[in-house]
């Protein structure tokens, strides 16, 4: 009769009960238990806790550092300040913000349109545990510090203020809106607040004659074209010597053409020319959603397309 199993040397033949295999069984787990309670023992204390809760305006100031970088404008404003005839309209301005090397602080420069330097400050910002918000330090080039402002969070938005009694440069902020789209400015210098929206970067080509259709047609075409969509103007010199351009503006409507009908906001590209006398004449323009990152325009003697991302390095689609 061939047994269950063969066991060699001295046991050999014999098989353990039940009762023994259980016993055993119960043996090595509370050996593996009392192995994992030590190691357990061993490390830090920290591996216990689910996380450390930190202050709101903690977290808040990594949510501004995230939104304050980009190049603004506030040429809606300025453009609709005029159509409106406001009593004194804003000039118009740029504003870029750049993330500096050192952790927290930003340098925010301010120029017209020209691009003459206005301004230049250093913003740092710390969390204040005493008034309970996102602290930024103001330390401008040629008037030196400035008094700080406090942000807070609202509603879908960042909201800072400074202390009412400061005695600093009036055209510094005295307070400041920031969102996903928009940065208001406002200072003692001006009753109203410098508008000013985030603005997109395009690179832009134009083709003439405006060849369209995938016709065999012979053209020259000027590219590597760039502006942003906050009313920037790119110019080309064209092979009879006009001198042509593009421009892009989205804009922001803050009033409707006409009462019972609500103006939708839209992204416009503008073709236009610059005569000897400094004169200019819009061809024509096209318009699409907001939104949108890529326009184009074909005026049968001109093409001209703009893009936030080229067709050659776009991800293929069906």
């Amino acid at each position: 009769m061939t047994p269950v199993i063969t066991i060699s040397g001295s046991t050999q033949g014999y098989w353990p009960n039940p009762i023994t295999r259980t016993r055993a069984r119960r043996s090595r787990r509370r050996v593996g238990t009392v192995l994992g309670l030590a190691l357990i023992s061993c490390l830090p204390s920290a591996s216990w806790a689910q996380g450390q809760d930190s202050a709101t305006w903690s977290r808040d100031r990594q949510v501004i550092e995230a939104l304050l970088p980009g190049f603004y404008s506030n040429a809606n404003q300025a453009y609709f300040d005029g159509r409106r005839r406001v009593p004194e309209p804003q000039n118009r301005y740029n504003l870029s913000i750049e993330a500096s090397a050192e952790s927290h602080v930003f340098t925010a420069t301010r120029t017209n349109t020209e691009g003459a330097v206005i301004s230049e400050q250093r913003w740092s910002l710390f969390d204040d545990d005493v008034k309970g918000a996102v602290r930024m330090e103001i330390d401008d080039t040629q008037a030196g510090s400035q008094c700080p402002v406090w942000w807070r969070r609202d509603a879908a938005q960042f909201s800072a203020t400074a202390d009412a009694d400061c005695p600093e440069d009036p055209s510094s902020p005295i307070a400041l809106s920031l969102a996903q789209q928009q940065l208001w400015w406002s200072s003692r210098r001006n009753d109203s607040a410098v508008k000013l929206h985030r603005s997109r970067a395009f690179t832009c080509y134009a083709d003439i004659p405006g060849v369209g259709g995938g016709r065999d047609e012979p053209y020259t075409r000027y590219d590597n074209l760039s502006l942003h969509d906050q009313g920037a103007e790119t110019w080309f010199t064209d092979k009879d010597g006009r001198t042509l351009g593009l421009r892009l503006f989205n804009v922001d409507w803050p009033i409707n053409n006409y009462e019972g009908y609500f103006t939708r906001d839209s992204l416009v590209i503008y073709v236009v020319e610059k005569f000897d006398d400094g004169s200019t004449k819009e061809h024509g323009y096209a318009f699409t959603l907001p939104e949108a990152n890529r326009i184009g325009i074909n005026l049968k003697w001109l093409l001209a397309s703009c893009f936030m991302v080229s067709g050659k390095v776009d991800t293929p689609t069906l």
